[in-house]
């Protein structure tokens, strides 16, 4: 049997959220509103079979916003050194139980969820925050259509970063 490879255009839609603030005014104000998410915490519950265990943890971890980080990777430091004068940091965003509502369409969420936000500031310019539109992302998946979960994200995510740029 030989591998079979498919092409499958998409319009993306990238959304970008301008501050005043400096770039560590918006990481730290992110970072203030958004609790870490443990893979070892998650790998142990997993182990034990233990869903409502993850549930509860879950809603505890992503409270008051209803989403987490995931995972983060400082950049800008490997750029300056690179002798671009940028600051920026990524992040993996999101929330494992509301992510089954894509999961459950396609194994293929993992390639958007969680969310991939990048904020970042060069030299003199405004910070920014980018991120896919989730809707538009998920849009190449004619299966994930039935979910509700991409037009949830675009709602309640977006506005979490909005409000950590004001």
């Amino acid at each position: 049997m030989s591998a079979q490879t498919a092409l499958t255009k998409f319009d993306g839609v990238l959304i970008t959220i301008r501050s005043k603030k400096s770039f560590f005014e918006v990481t730290e104000a992110i970072e203030s509103r958004l609790q870490r998410f443990s893979t070892s915490k998650l790998a142990e519950y997993v182990t034990h079979a233990d869903r409502e265990g993850l549930e509860a943890y879950v809603e505890e971890v992503s409270a008051p916003s209803k989403f987490s980080i995931f995972w983060e990777m400082e950049q800008g430091s490997v750029m300056r050194l690179a002798g671009i004068p940028i600051e920026s940091k990524f992040y993996l965003v999101g929330n494992a139980v509301i992510a089954r509502g894509l999961f459950q369409y396609t194994a293929a969420a993992g390639l958007g969820a969680p969310v991939r936000i990048c904020v970042s500031q060069r030299d003199g310019e405004e910070t920014r925050i980018d991120m896919d539109q989730v809707t538009a992302f998920f849009g190449k998946f004619p299966e994930a259509s039935k979910s509700d979960v991409p037009k949830l994200l675009d709602k309640e995510m977006v506005k979490v970063f909005e409000d950590a740029a004001a």
